[in-house]
């Protein structure tokens, strides 16, 4: 069954992100921060969700200050959240499509990619920007045994390799900005995630692998 989200509230999702890349940016320890930050807001938001209904998924600051403690000032902040994103938040399709044999999506810095195969040739499309991604030999072994298996991976899916999954805040604002629905990462990636709130798992379905072999396992029941 697929979920239906609030376009306001999946703006409100990507502002949000957006927030805590620019903060974490200059942490040398990204990913301790990240985990420490999510627990902290995961905490002050349960405390506060007895006092309001508040519908921010995650409320960064640039200092990380308070949550809003009324319904008016919440409502005064999303107004002013709700105008910012509209502002410059650009949402699209380009991981909302059905993926043929052969193909696989993938996220590489800023840059969405998309790694096909056709007549033994590897060829690999920038589909937003014109650099090259640092690594793909994952998604080429899964473009080749997806033509091997005649089998092609699942719509609106996205595949990270070990090094695409460091900035998981950044890659997860693409996917969601752009339609992704599942992402196959490494389990060790999946620390990153702690206190994550529920509204962004809602949106986005998470698959770990353990090694290459388990993912050609789940993708291909290999």
């Amino acid at each position: 069954m697929k979920i239906i989200i609030d376009k306001n509230a999946i703006k409100l999702i990507m502002s949000d992100l957006s927030q805590l890349i620019e903060i974490t940016k200059n942490i040398e320890k990204q990913n301790t921060e990240i985990i420490r930050l999510l627990r902290k807001i995961a905490g002050e938001e349960e405390k506060e969700d007895k006092q309001i209904q508040y519908k921010a998924v995650i409320d960064y600051t640039p200092d990380f200050g308070e949550l809003f403690t009324s319904n008016e000032k919440t409502k005064e902040k999303e107004e002013v959240e709700a105008e910012k994103v509209e502002n410059t938040l650009q949402i699209g399709t380009l991981l909302e499509n059905s993926i043929d044999v052969g193909e696989v999506y993938f996220v590489d810095g800023e840059d969405i990619f998309k790694l096909s195969i056709e007549n033994n040739e590897t060829n690999i499309d920038n589909l937003t920007g014109d650099g090259e991604p640092d690594d793909f030999a994952l998604q080429e072994i899964i473009a080749k045994q997806s033509i091997e298996n005649d089998i092609g991976l699942e719509d609106n899916s996205v595949i990270l390799s070990s090094e695409q999954s460091q900035n998981l805040p950044e890659t997860l604002r693409i996917c969601v900005e752009q339609g992704a629905e599942k992402i196959f990462m490494p389990l060790f990636a999946s620390s990153q995630l702690l206190g994550a709130p529920q509204l962004l798992m809602n949106i986005l379905r998470f698959d770990f692998y353990k090694n290459e072999d388990h993912l050609l396992e789940k993708l291909f029941k290999v």
